[in-house]
């Protein structure tokens, strides 16, 4: 599958514009003066990494004897459409100019001649279903069904207190045991990759007139071991696998901005959330604010985005202390039965 990476740079110059080469990998995509505003827009496909190259030059003595401004902003840098913040993760090395010495500089900024360089890993997804991995859970046809996480489970709270409950289930599903038949499905401590997954699992072989998934962060990543099997790493809750997955869970940690994680699958998500929307009427939320704000770049018009979930102050938390309350699941699924029509 290509990428879509998008470079938007910006200026502040005086009479005589920088000359910038500008390469991704080993393909320059430009190379020459730069004297306005401009976005560059390369497709290509990335393996591990994406490196961006920026060489500026053009800040001769007579330049810096003008006191004139010879600036070059890296404004913007997306991929799939997604920004991967090249203010926090772009490295400028000083170098070659008549009065200031060789530096190297944390940023986005290109003030004097040098070169910009822009490093980041790329995470992909393959979004297996691991139902049968974890725990067998039997399907049924049904009105909605619903796929998340814990947020979707109701960790710590009754089966009457989910928010699909209060949405309108009669047979349902919980970790532990199936009660009746299965209204929805989800696992504990899981990821967007394996969510979607199992949502496609379901159908294969079974029905419903509508589905509702709610995402978690993105920095939940599903790893395939040695032999084949499937785990989800998620960054200091699961010491195991971040152990055996080492530059992964590495990789993480120093690039941990959500939309850069999901960039890299972004592309993946769309189709699969594409193919679902084709065999039933989708809708989709998050409880994180990150993956919430990347749901119109995903949609394409493929589904209906809901409100966010909004784990509020204002009301009482599960007995854990951190997972939604009985409360925060009733306001949840009174915003969106309309919507639904449920």
């Amino acid at each position: 599958m290509s990428d879509i990476v998008e470079i938007s740079l910006n200026t502040n110059i005086g009479r005589v514009p920088p000359h910038l080469k500008v390469s991704i990998a080993d393909t320059t995509i430009f190379n020459g003066n730069l004297d306005k505003a401009i976005t560059l827009k390369h497709e290509t496909e990335l393996s591990k990494r994406l490196v961006i190259n920026i060489e500026k030059s053009g800040k001769t003595k007579k330049v810096a004897d003008s006191k004139e401004p010879q600036e070059v902003i890296v404004e913007k840098i997306t991929l799939n459409g997604l920004s991967l913040h090249p203010d926090k993760f772009g490295t400028f090395y000083q170098k070659d100019n008549s009065y200031s010495k060789d530096k190297t500089l944390q940023g986005s900024m290109l003030m004097l001649n040098g070169s910009w360089l822009f490093d980041v890993p790329i995470f992909r997804q393959d979004f297996i279903s691991d139902l049968d991995q974890i725990q067998k859970i039997v399907f049924t046809d049904t009105r909605i069904a619903c796929f998340g996480d814990s947020f979707t489970s109701g960790m710590f709270l009754e089966n009457n207190q989910t928010w699909p409950h209060y949405l309108g289930a009669t047979n349902y599903a919980r970790i532990g045991y199936v009660k009746n038949r299965p209204w929805y499905a989800e696992i504990p401590g899981t990821c967007i990759s394996s969510i979607v997954g199992r949502a496609k699992a379901y159908l294969k072989d079974y029905k419903c007139d509508n589905m509702v998934i709610v995402l978690p962060h993105p920095c939940r990543l599903q790893v395939k071991n040695k032999d084949g099997s499937i785990q989800v790493l998620m960054p200091g809750r699961t010491p195991e696998v971040e152990k055996k997955f080492k530059n992964v869970s590495r990789d993480i940690v120093m690039f941990g901005e959500g939309s850069l994680i999901l960039a890299g699958y972004a592309g993946t998500l769309k189709n699969n959330l594409k193919e679902i929307s084709q065999m039933t009427k989708l809708f989709v939320s998050s409880w994180v604010r990150e993956t919430y704000e990347s749901l119109p770049i995903i949609n394409k018009n493929n589904f209906t985005i809901l409100p966010f979930y909004e784990l509020s102050d204002e009301f009482e938390l599960a007995s854990d202390n951190a997972h939604p309350g009985p409360e925060h699941n009733r306001i949840f699924a009174n915003q969106i039965r309309p919507i639904i029509g449920g």
